[in-house]
């Protein structure tokens, strides 16, 4: 650590080491069966359970170089999920499909983590063992109904039911329980212009509901080893977390213009209420993020896709295909004022742009260039941020030499860009501020892929 000004962190030497295994295991299973000449059933199944397995020790000294902290930390964590989902759709009436469905999930996290700190030189250490348990049950029961409206007009309507139930427990910890449920109407219309079967607009209105991870109600504590501040605070999950419920509008205009071509131009607008946010605040003199339920927000985006294989559109081009994606999000919180008061995960501006070109059967070559634009955000009153804008290209060479095999070379990243993140805090009284610069570097990746 380099002083510039002020005083030094409590231990401006520092090293850390953290290997850590992991595993995981998923298995899904389909079945379908017709029961009769209108009718049949889809049910799917899967189970899916993941561990991971840590060791972490810090050793933090003075700039000569007096050890002054060894920590010594065991972590584990292990995920199981069993999910179920099914539906029965059959035909009535006249140009009527309808279906009922299912739609259910039991997710369950275990956390334990022992941290041992020893003061050094002299005699001096504590212990901090944590234990937790987070599990969420979700279950959605629907019917829908899909239908030939009139010429060139398709109608879908439905109503979803979706319960949820949140209970974390652990050491220290008395148990946390929420149940909560919501009614979500579902409705769509699809409507291909006259006299242009190959364009369409697509309108539709839904409410949505998002259930918190199971890490984020977890309230073990991931601790900063050295100079915790509010631009650098310990972690924590909340165990009160609640869903966030939106209601959403879609629109689209769809153009195919031969077969594998396509283009839209897409808008949505949402509502969210309960959004999470990270609520920063200070415990026992050190300061402490973890995520809350902060109001609503406002969200709105513009997109434009296309993907446009040349010989699809002239048979004379040559076997060129270009793929372009481009978009445009904003969003506004109502608990944080403005300016750039958004939602801290969305991108503002993204764009993504790739080539193919076949010179023959057995090679493909490529390109993809992409861009995700950074900037200004507003957390609090208090606490804001800034990221720079990333752009990446990456190049590759693909070859079937037969029907089953394939290698593909790519090398990635060819301008290597160092991302900047800023990290600021003010309230009036005192102020913190932390930039970090974070280097990458170029890639080559060989993919071989043989069919048995």
């Amino acid at each position: 650590e380099t002083l510039l000004a002020g005083s030094p962190s409590s231990y401006p030497l520092n090293a850390c080491q953290s290997p850590a295994h992991t595993g995981g295991l998923r298995s899904t299973l389909n079945w379908g069966q017709r029961l009769d000449a209108d009718g049949q059933l889809s049910v799917r199944i899967g189970v899916d359970h993941s561990r991971r397995r840590s060791d972490y020790r810090f050793d933090g000294a003075t700039t000569d170089g007096t050890p002054r902290l060894r920590r010594a930390v065991t972590a584990a964590a292990d995920d199981s999920s069993l999910t179920s989902s099914g539906k029965y759709a059959r035909s009535w009436l006249q140009q009527h499909r309808f279906a009922l469905g299912w739609d259910g999930a039991s997710t369950r996290r275990s956390e334990s983590r022992q941290q041992d700190d020893t003061a050094l030189p002299g005699p001096g250490a504590s212990q901090l063992l944590q234990q937790y348990q987070a599990r969420v049950e979700r279950i959605a029961v629907f019917a829908q109904d899909e239908w030939e409206a009139g010429a060139g007009l398709q109608t879908y309507a439905g109503l979803r039911w979706e319960g949820l139930s949140t209970r974390t427990s652990g050491a220290a910890l008395a148990a946390v329980s929420n149940q909560s449920g919501v009614w979500s109407p579902v409705a769509q219309l699809v409507w291909q212009l006259p006299g242009r079967p190959r364009e369409q607009l697509r309108l539709a209105l839904a409410r949505t509901y998002k259930a918190p991870p199971t890490r984020d109600l977890l309230p073990r504590r991931y601790t900063v080893n050295n100079g915790n501040s509010p631009t650098n605070p310990d972690q924590q999950g909340n165990p009160e977390l609640r869903p966030e419920l939106a209601w959403g509008l879609d629109g689209a205009y769809e153009w195919y213009p031969a077969p594998q071509a396509s283009a839209s131009l897409s808008a949505y607008l949402r509502r969210i209420h309960d959004v999470t946010l990270q609520r920063l605040f200070e415990q026992d003199g050190h300061w402490v993020s973890s995520p809350a339920n902060l109001g609503g927000a406002r969200v709105a985006g513009l997109e434009f896709d296309t993907r446009l294989p040349l010989q699809a559109l002239l048979a004379t081009a040559p076997a060129l295909e270009l793929r372009l994606n481009a978009a445009r999000n904003w969003s506004q919180l109502d608990a944080v004022a403005g300016p750039d008061n958004r939602l801290a995960a969305q991108l503002p501006a993204s764009a993504n742009i790739g080539l193919d070109y076949r010179p023959t059967a057995a090679w493909t070559l490529g390109l993809h260039a992409s861009l995700q634009r950074g900037g200004k955000l507003r957390l609090s009153a208090q606490r804001s941020s800034d990221s720079s804008t990333q752009r990446t290209l990456d190049l590759f060479a693909s070859w079937k030499p037969s029907p089953r095999s394939q290698l593909r070379i790519a090398l990635l990243n060819l301008f290597p860009q160092a991302r900047q993140q800023g990290q600021f805090y003010a309230d009036g009284m005192a102020s913190w501020s932390s930039v970090s610069t974070t280097p990458s570097q170029r890639g080559l990746r060989f993919v071989l892929d043989q069919s048995l």
